[in-house]
């Protein structure tokens, strides 16, 4: 729900770059709790994969932002 609000507010502000840099954090763990989820034998394989492959869509949306 961080890394929402996070983009939420950047969309509002004249100087997002602040708040995209703390979203990308907030996806990088995002990242490291869905492994966990996965190493702990919480999702499948394939959810897993699907689950990873959004959040690589997600940081390619947000790495454009942040150099646009």
């Amino acid at each position: 729900l961080r890394f929402q609000a996070l983009l939420i507010e950047a969309a509002h502000q004249k100087e997002p770059r602040a708040k995209l840099i703390d979203a990308d954090a907030e996806l990088d763990k995002l990242r490291t709790h869905l492994r966990m989820a996965f190493d702990l034998k919480y999702m499948s394989g394939g959810q897993y994969e699907h689950a990873a492959g959004m959040m690589t869509e997600m940081g390619k949306l947000l790495g454009g932002w942040q150099r646009a």
